[in-house]
């Protein structure tokens, strides 16, 4: 049988799959191998990360089919396994997460490591066989490559949000009883060549290196929130952690934070000493509701801010009693449902987290309420300092023709009016700019709202409750 044939007869497979099957036959491993190499010009080639040097060999008439994708994502899975814990880690996002996150849920080394293909390597092979993209901030994962689920931003996002307040919880945790040094805690940042989603110096007695110069231990953790925790969606830590002991001398404590894992993921976290820290168990139950509603309220914001804004309300009152008054990294984020809370009593239709396609790229829209005779598009930020002129000049030359040109692809002919509403207010250079082309621009209207604006919006809305929501979680009542 040639190769063509089997590969026509078998699907797209590893070249070691092939060197087997013609062994069986007497053939040499050289003699196969030449063989491989003659291959004519019908059948072609993947190489350069599976293990062993192998290739990917399929036939021009199966690429782009359901056999060539099935047949490439096993091969990774079962040769290529860094390549796949990438994959892993956006599914288990469903199809999302942010370019300086998604280090942390991999074991391919951030830093030069001998023998270690690098993480930017590993993303670089994954764009070119276009199993993932870029999106602005975020590495999206293609829906031909998805295992359990079809991409979801919104619901990526809830999970993100979720994950990051458990990061900051444990870091309050972990400071609050003396296990790491109070104010050392750093989140997505790298230890021993390789990227945690947060890692702490520890002092310690009885994980300290017995040296005479006092050396730390390090408190490592990462976080997994909303899904069922199996074997392959653990293993990226696992490796991380091994590959780690046999590099270095130095001690630490690795914790995996999670919610649910499987009988055989908990075995074998255990068998490789991994500390297994679940949400009800560290934080109570009330805390593992207040993640619930929160990943709820957030991936359905639209639909809820519409018809059940009480749940919002509920929301931030739960977060207010548990997470000391404060929100947090989940200050902006939530600022957008404020946003939208304050338009769902006005317009017809309300979206958050929306992603604005035009001609196959993407960019974000924080809130987009439908009005019958006009559009909305919200920019939302919620920083401690002013938004400067660089964001605004983005915005007004970058993001805002974009948008424009996404929405008038479906022939809309409603008025399109972009805001920007900022908690923080703007420099003046930026103002300048805003004042200058909101006078300007003819296609559509730009307008701005600082701390003084929102909370004048606020206080003649018709919900009287977004202003004490805006006074108590967003904007400073001195303005």
């Amino acid at each position: 049988m040639t190769i063509e044939n089997y590969i026509l007869k078998n699907g797209p497979t590893l070249s070691g799959k092939i060197i087997e099957f013609y062994k069986n036959s007497g053939a040499s491993d050289e003699a196969i191998r030449k063989r491989i190499s003659r291959v004519g010009n019908t059948i072609f080639k993947i190489k350069g990360f599976f293990k062993n040097n192998q290739t990917f060999l399929y036939h021009k008439d199966q690429y782009n089919t359901d056999i060539f994708y099935t047949s490439l994502l096993f091969s990774i899975k079962t040769d290529a396994k860094k390549h796949y814990s990438i994959i892993i880690a956006l599914d288990y996002h469903k199809g999302y997460m942010k370019k300086d996150n998604l280090a942390s849920y991999s074991f391919s080394p951030v830093k030069n490591l001998k023998t270690h293909k690098s993480f930017l390597n590993v993303i670089n092979d994954l764009i070119r066989l276009n199993i993932i993209y870029e999106e602005d901030e975020y590495y999206t994962l293609s829906p031909l490559f998805s295992e359990s689920s079809s991409n979801n931003f919104n619901y990526y996002k809830a999970i993100e949000l979720s994950e990051d307040l458990l990061a900051n919880h444990f870091f309050n945790y972990t400071r609050s009883i003396g296990l790491i040094s109070y104010n050392k805690g750093e989140f997505h940042s790298e230890f021993c060549k390789f990227q945690f989603g947060f890692t702490a110096p520890s002092y310690i007695s009885g994980i300290l290196k017995n040296d005479k110069i006092l050396q730390p231990a390090f408190i490592l953790a990462d976080f997994l929130i909303g899904s069922n925790n199996n074997e392959s969606s653990i293993d990226f830590f696992i490796q991380k952690i091994k590959i780690i002991k046999s590099q270095t001398k130095n001690n630490f404590l690795p914790f995996l934070i999670t919610d649910v894992v499987t009988t055989e993921a908990l075995k074998k976290l255990k068998e490789n000493g991994i500390i297994i820290g679940f949400v009800d168990k560290i934080f109570g139950n009330e805390y593992t509701t207040l993640l619930e509603s929160l990943i709820s309220i957030v991936t359905n914001a639209g639909a809820v801010l519409k018809s059940h804004p009480e749940a919002y309300l509920d929301l931030l009152n739960q977060l207010n009693r548990l997470t000391e008054g404060k929100t947090n990294n989940l200050r902006g984020d939530l600022f957008e449902l404020a946003v939208g809370y304050y338009y769902s009593n006005y317009c017809q239709s309300l979206t958050i987290g929306k992603k604005a396609n035009y001609n196959g790229s993407f960019k974000d829209i924080d809130v987009y309420a439908v009005f019958q005779e006009k559009l909305i598009v919200c920019e939302c930020k919620a920083y401690k300092a002013k938004i400067d002129l660089k964001k605004i000049e983005d915005w007004i030359s970058n993001k805002i023709p974009f948008i424009y040109k996404s929405i008038k692809q479906n022939d809309n002919d409603k008025t399109i009016i972009f805001e920007f509403w900022s908690t923080s207010g703007f420099t003046d250079e930026a103002i300048n700019l805003l004042e200058d082309k909101k006078k300007s621009l003819k296609k559509y209207e730009i307008n701005y709202y600082s701390e003084k604006d929102i909370l004048i919006k606020a206080e003649t809305s018709k919900t009287k409750k977004i202003t004490e929501i805006m006074k108590e979680y967003f904007v400073n009542q001195n303005v």
